[in-house]
């Protein structure tokens, strides 16, 4: 708890105060946050993987649940913070949008400034910071605002043509890995962001310079190779460890990425 929090059935909303912050976490529901002021940094949102970051005033995020969090800035804004049960609102956020509820799932989204987010979010800070008159009225402003904050997703779903940004893309490369030892398929991945199986490959492989799949076993190889080399891990372990389905998938892959097994590797330590 970083700030000024009230609490309600299915979220909570805080207002965090503008300094120093250095944040590395997992939550197991929703986040989204929304800035009240231009803001710089190094954040990955996942993994090891920082890289610097420039937002604009009132721009915001949202990460799905278990999504790693991680970054840090020396001077950060004050920022308006939600954690959500998805679950408990999805009717909520899916009558707001007009759309099935079964088509609204929560996903990486980074959003632009719009007069309507930023008045609500300027009408909630106001609360916060005052005496809160009506806490009715404080769920009413934010039910408001989270319905809004998933507002784009439903835009991009809608034009599967919209490139996905650098942003995204780095997103994704952080989530890989920082989760190597989990589901990191095509489906997977492509609903993270919101976009088409196909669209995702497209964008990556033009982004990255291969698709993810064979990102994915790169990151997975290099991984492995690096826990041979420096702990004594059993080859069955580090298997497990960097996702691979068996010892044997990873000697396949270490064959036809490096030219070489994990057997070799290790024997040569």
């Amino acid at each position: 708890m970083w700030g000024t929090r009230v609490s309600f059935a299915n979220f909570f909303v805080e207002l965090v105060p503008s300094g120093e912050r250095h944040f590395n976490v997992r939550l197991k529901d929703t986040f989204a946050s929304i800035n009240f002021s231009a803001a710089e940094g190094t954040s990955s949102l996942a993994g090891d993987r920082l890289r610097r970051y420039e937002r604009r005033p009132y721009e915001f995020i949202v990460a799905p649940p278990l999504f790693p969090l991680k970054g840090e800035t020396t001077d950060a804004p004050e920022v308006l913070a939600f954690v959500i049960d998805f679950d408990a609102m999805r009717q909520v956020i899916s009558g707001g949008l007009g759309e099935p509820a079964e088509e609204i799932n929560p996903e990486v989204i980074l959003g632009s400034p719009s007069p309507f987010t930023t008045a609500l979010a300027k009408k909630i800070r106001t609360q916060l910071t005052g005496s809160v008159s009506s806490e009715t009225y404080v769920e009413s402003l934010a039910t408001t605002l989270i319905v809004e904050l998933f507002r784009p997703m439903v835009a991009r779903r809608k034009n599967v043509r919209t490139r996905i940004s650098a942003d995204l893309i780095n997103m994704l490369l952080a989530y890989i890995d920082s989760n190597l030892e989990g589901d990191l398929g095509i489906d997977k991945l492509a609903e993270l962001v919101g976009v088409s199986n196909d669209h995702l490959i497209r964008s990556f492989k033009n982004a990255v310079g291969e698709p993810p799949h064979s990102y994915v076993i790169s990151r997975r190889t290099d991984t492995a190779r690096n826990l041979l080399l420096d702990t004594d891990y059993s080859l069955s372990q580090i298997a497990y460890a960097t996702g691979f389905s068996s010892q044997s998938h990873m000697t396949t892959a270490f064959k036809k990425t490096l030219g070489t097994t994990p057997g070799a590797i290790r024997r040569a330590t």
